[in-house]
């Protein structure tokens, strides 16, 4: 079961970074006045390390080709409800992050909205990044295609 959940994990991440296309897309974006707690940081970090970090890595770095990085990635800065949605819902669909293509499944990964909110605030400012972050509202706007 935990191996089910990891590869569900690692896939839901993957899909994040590595969906994009050409479909309409929702202009979420990232707020910089949100003022993100240490707490709320720390919940989101425990989240990313039972949910997400067996495939993209303590360092957010991924596996090249495999799994996409989390940090710097320009797919995750450019497409932020995309990578919200493929966490949220799952996505087979083949992305390119930083240059390279990445085509695995990303699993839904099974969180709440209150979840996400709080595993993308913490990746959006970890490993470097300095995304912004998102609101509750905003991952319960993107429903499935």
């Amino acid at each position: 079961m935990k191996i089910i959940n990891l590869i569900f994990v690692c896939f839901f991440l993957l899909l994040i970074t590595a969906c994009g296309g050409s479909e309409k897309k929702k202009d979420v974006s990232t707020d910089e006045s949100i003022n993100l707690s240490e707490k709320d940081l720390e919940k989101g970090a425990s989240l990313y390390r039972a949910k997400c970090m067996n495939c993209h890595m303590k360092s957010g770095k991924g596996i090249e080709k495999f799994y996409p990085p989390l940090a710097d990635s320009d797919y995750l800065r450019e497409n932020l409800e995309e990578s919200i949605y493929m966490v949220k819902y799952g996505s087979n669909k083949p992305i390119k992050v930083n240059g390279i293509k990445y085509n695995s499944l990303m699993p839904a990964s099974g969180l709440t909205d209150e979840e996400l909110v709080l595993v993308f605030n913490y990746i959006l400012n970890s490993w470097g990044n300095d995304y912004g972050s998102i609101t509750l509202e905003q991952v319960k706007d993107i429903k499935r295609k």
